[in-house]
């Protein structure tokens, strides 16, 4: 007001709805001094340890068929988050199959309400505050020294792009701006400034956007308790993130499902069972003949190759190797086939060998767990609680049902009965070794989600 030499916030108002050229300046200059343009590389170790080591794998070995891939860091400011992306990228696509074939199709598209951000951002050159939390020799790995600062090296600037984007006002998902089919969104430390409307709608135009399968990642907390369409939650010990739900597909050459995480993991929210080298848990009751015998033998053998498909993530091979055994003289059998095709999307097939399971050995809980999975990727989330809770009165002990119920609650808003599934489950997994994998089929050790578990509820 004072620049303009106007005498109240009515007449400032006044210019702002304008609509004329000089309106839209000063909405320019306004929105500069409104938003917080602080950002460097690599921010948030944990949600950067988190791309690098699951999701951003999982994502280029899904996408390994069309060896395209499509970022979108949705509030990039002055560009340090989409570059980080493309570092990232750069290093791990060598090591899946770039090599191998023809090039990859990169897009990484970094987009902001502030166009002298992006003025900024395009130049690609930063001052030391950039990297405050970076190495040094990644620094010298990845930046080239110029006049003023730093620059992004030319491999990671040539697949970055940058526009303007108002996520509130703007459509999207939109060829014509190049915002569609996008396997990975970083909103991070944006919705703050929006009020619960607009986060809302921001949402569902985010899921509009992601291809199926694909993920949204934001600040700790900033969308806990909003209603979110098409968006499933997924707990890492490092953060929470929105996977978009959709008809799982086929891998060209593993199987693998669309959506990456085997079900058999914590809700498939941890460490895939391909990541870890937990051998598969004999059930609680079982139905194997002796081992002496040459059916036994037989049904081992099998069962060996099986889980070493599995271990690879090859879904379709544990079926395949399992299919000659008509009548399962193994409960193992049955807990590999159903795993294996719930991780394909044949939930029926998923289905009917869980029930089979509960005729032979009615407490076990492992069953109930896996239904109750296999009803969160259809969004079935009542039916899922059901059967958390029947997995619960059959092993009160087990630290799975209590995370699950612990997200689902706190994916509908009620953060009370979260907080007591949550520390219910800090408590059970404090009694664990600390390398003990949670999960069925594979998961996050336990010391993993006691840091995560303690994290959350100090944030609550």
């Amino acid at each position: 007001m004072a620049a303009l030499r106007l005498r109240d916030a009515d007449d400032y108002h006044r210019l702002l709805q304008a609509g004329t050229p000089a309106a839209e300046s000063e909405w320019d200059l306004l929105t500069a001094r409104l938003t917080n343009n602080e950002s460097y590389f690599f921010r948030d170790k944990g949600q950067m340890a988190l791309l690098r080591e699951r999701i951003l794998p999982e994502l280029i070995l899904r996408n390994q068929a069309r060896r395209s891939l499509r970022l979108w860091s949705a509030g990039c400011s002055t560009g340090e988050e989409p570059y980080s992306l493309a570092i990232l990228v750069d290093e791990l696509l060598p090591q899946l199959g770039e090599s191998s074939g023809s090039r990859w199709e990169i897009v990484i598209l970094g987009t902001d309400i502030d166009e002298q951000a992006l003025q900024l951002a395009s130049r690609g050159i930063y001052g030391s505050w950039s990297f405050r939390t970076m190495e040094p020799a990644h620094k010298k790995r990845c930046f080239h020294r110029r006049e003023g600062g730093w620059q992004v090296t030319e491999s990671s600037r040539s697949i970055v792009t940058f526009g303007r984007c108002n996520l509130v006002a703007d459509s999207f998902p939109s060829t014509a701006t190049g915002i569609y089919e996008m396997d990975l969104i970083l909103c991070r430390n944006v919705f703050i400034y929006f009020g619960r409307e607009a986060i809302s709608a921001v949402l569902t135009k985010f899921a509009q956007t992601l291809r199926a399968g694909g993920y949204l990642m934001t600040g700790h907390t900033e969308i806990q308790g909003q209603p979110i369409e098409s968006l499933q939650v997924r707990t890492f010990p490092e953060s929470v993130v929105y996977r978009r739900v959709g008809k799982a597909s086929i891998g060209v050459a593993t199987g693998a499902r669309a959506a990456g995480s085997p079900i058999g993991t914590v809700g498939g929210h941890g460490i895939p069972a391909a990541h870890s080298q937990s051998p598969l848990p004999a059930p609680a009751a079982s139905h194997a003949s002796p081992a002496s015998t040459p059916q036994a033998t037989v049904v081992e053998h099998a069962l060996a190759d099986a889980e070493a498909c599995y271990a690879a993530r090859d879904y379709i091979a544990v079926i395949q190797t399992l299919r000659p055994l008509q009548e399962p003289t193994e409960d193992r059998v049955l807990v590999l086939c159903a795993h294996a095709h719930a991780n394909l999307g044949h939930y029926e097939e998923a289905s009917g060998c869980c029930r089979r399971l509960i005729e032979r050995c009615a407490f076990a809980s492992e069953p109930y767990e896996l239904l109750a999975s296999i009803a969160q990727e259809q969004r079935h989330y009542d039916e899922a609680k059901r059967l958390l809770k029947m997995a619960l009165y059959l092993a009160p002990t087990s630290p799975f049902a209590y995370l699950e119920l612990g997200a689902l609650y706190l994916s509908e808003g009620d953060t009370v009965r979260a907080r007591k599934m949550h520390v219910t489950a800090l408590e059970l997994l404090q009694t664990f070794a600390p390398e003990t994998s949670v999960g069925a089929m594979g998961g996050p050790p336990a010391h993993e989600w006691v840091v995560h578990l303690e994290q959350m509820l100090a944030e609550e």
